[in-house]
């Protein structure tokens, strides 16, 4: 298949997944871990959301365009990283579109958190070194000062300096993780606390619980290899960091896990080898399982764009997308109402600030109270929910 065939699919597949991702973001309301990094925030993620917001206006459009173009970018960078890895075109794409469909990608594409910024960063180095075969030292001085996870990268530079034998990295490496350690800190402390079952499957929902399987054995091939290349080390290392550290706490997971997409052509790699040295007679067997996977992938990430059409068939509180609804219907029922300003719960009363209701006396709450008034929050002609206003 020519270049150009394949870039015209990449574009099609690109305005698809941009178009749901739109929809997506129609639908979603600012969550409560979102304001902190909004109104107080300090780490990238929180400059670029109000970057945003100061070009176009204090909206949902302004708060995730930005992460949107960001994730854009993303896409071409992992196209282009997977053809510096894989035997053609045609690999390059299904790579690229199994990144588009992983079902912590899409969940993370437009939120106000560091995994489009880590997963840029990181598919950046792996290209540029794969492009060039040469360490882009610029890029670890900027990496050293700009988020904690890039600590990771550091320490597995140092690794795979060392597997090189190439002096100048491992120095310059464990500068940049000493340097990085210290303005952010690593917090490895605690008593064991059995998190690692939950981080465990924090891994599991990000990838599909089939595809990080076979992520895992992937991982475990390319560990009995002789020469290993850049991107199996960072994968490795993050992975060993965030089973470690979840024995003794809980930990972010996506601070570290958008980290192991730098391995995802590798695996991709090993599958279509595995795939292509056998006579087609006799493939059916390894393409059902990979068929079951995608189908068990394709569950996991329409699970994300019908969120809100869960509320329908469920009640209010189970739904495991909650903190991202409800507050912008919410506030734009109240300013119907002529009510610019009530007095909630801390979370709920900082996602209403996003939307210009700001905090007052009138009390706002979930419960029924003697001459409250009602406030009913309705998708598709149900309601979802009934808030009190005094």
């Amino acid at each position: 298949m020519s270049l150009v065939r394949v870039s015209s699919y990449l574009f099609l597949a690109i305005l698809l997944h941009v178009a749901l991702l739109c929809w997506f973001w129609s639908n979603l309301s600012i969550s409560y871990h979102e304001t902190l990094a909004f109104f107080n925030g300090t780490t990238p993620s929180a400059y670029l959301s109000r970057f945003g917001v100061y070009l176009f206006g204090q909206n949902d459009f302004g708060l995730r365009i930005f992460f949107l173009i960001l994730h854009i970018f993303n896409i071409v960078l992992m196209f282009l990283y997977a053809r510096s890895n894989l035997k053609n075109d045609k690999d390059s794409l299904f790579c690229t579109i199994l990144f588009m469909l992983l079902p912590g990608i899409n969940a993370g594409a437009l939120l106000v958190l560091e995994v489009n910024i880590t997963i840029f960063f990181t598919l950046l180095l792996c290209f540029l070194y794969q492009r060039y075969n040469k360490i882009p030292y610029w890029l670890l001085v900027f990496l050293m000062f700009l988020d904690e996870s890039f600590s990771i990268i550091f320490l597995a530079l140092i690794f795979y300096g060392i597997s090189n034998k190439n002096t100048i990295l491992i120095f310059v490496s464990l500068i940049g993780f000493g340097v990085n350690s210290y303005i952010f800190g690593i917090d490895i402390g605690g008593y064991p606390r059995g998190y690692f079952a939950d981080t465990m499957g924090h891994l599991m929902l990000i990838f599909s619980p089939l595809i990080f399987v076979y992520f895992l054995y992937s991982l475990y091939r390319f560990a009995n290899k002789k020469e290993k290349p850049l991107g199996f080390y960072i994968a490795i290392v993050a992975l060993l960091f965030i089973l470690f550290v979840s024995l003794r706490q809980k930990i972010d997971t996506q601070n570290y896990a958008p980290l192991l997409l730098c391995f995802l052509p590798f695996m991709v790699l090993l599958f279509l080898s595995g795939l292509r040295v056998r006579l087609p007679q006799f493939r059916a067997r390894y393409k059902i399982p990979f068929v079951v996977s995608f189908i068990v992938l394709i569950i996991f990430t329409s699970s994300i764009f019908v969120s809100k059409l869960l509320f329908l068939v469920m009640p209010y509180s189970d739904n495991f997308a909650l903190r991202h609804y409800i507050a912008k219907e919410l506030s734009e029922s109240l300013k119907i109402r002529g009510i610019y300003s009530v007095k909630t719960d801390v979370p709920l009363q900082e996602r209403l600030r996003f939307y210009g209701i700001d905090r007052g006396d009138r009390e706002l709450s979930y419960i029924k109270k003697e001459n409250f008034r009602p406030v009913p929050i309705i998708y598709h002609n149900k309601e979802i929910v009934r808030f009190y206003v005094e």
